[in-house]
């Protein structure tokens, strides 16, 4: 059985390569099986079950669900498709950091390392933004520094005198 969401095209490339290995049938066993199943869901009465076509559209196909009784009695809202592009945008950008974080040791590097990151999970280079993507590494790696500052330092273990009691 085909379902279908709103995603970007650049999530899109990744969730099949990353998530999918290639094809678009969905397990629960793969990351987007477990991030889709809580928002599968019974269509409401007045769902229009006819295709959608748009440039945006993300077609994958839930396996052991092709009778004809079954047909079309999945469904993801709105609300979910939303959080589900939220999720997989989240998960695409904290790999990519993690990714720059170990390549890149000066900013000069920095485009490169986003292409080859880009290279790796087979997303075209027409539907990214190199622009957004550096940005939001910027911003990743200044809250990354501020918020190292906020950890506590352990301090050292305290010796116990030879005259305190042994609770």
């Amino acid at each position: 059985m085909k379902t279908y969401i709103h995603l970007k095209p650049s999530l899109q490339e990744f969730v099949v390569c990353a998530f999918l290995g290639g094809g678009r049938t969905v397990t629960a066993a793969d990351t987007f099986g477990k991030l889709i199943k809580p928002w599968l869901q019974l269509p409401p009465k007045n769902y229009d079950a006819k295709i959608p076509t748009a440039k945006n559209i993300f077609e994958f196909e839930l396996p052991n669900y092709n009778d004809k009784n079954t047909l079309y009695n999945f469904y993801i809202s709105p609300k979910g498709e939303r959080y589900i592009a939220v999720m997989l945008n989240e998960i695409f950008l904290q790999q990519m950091f993690l990714h720059l974080d170990r390549f890149v040791k000066n900013n000069s590097l920095i485009k490169d390392t986003i292409l080859d990151y880009c290279y790796s999970y087979n997303i075209s280079f027409k539907n990214i933004n190199y622009e957004s993507l550096k940005k939001s590494y910027y911003r990743y790696r200044k809250n990354k520094k501020k918020s190292s500052r906020f950890v506590p330092q352990l301090s050292p273990r305290k010796k116990r005198s030879k005259y305190t009691k042994n609770n």
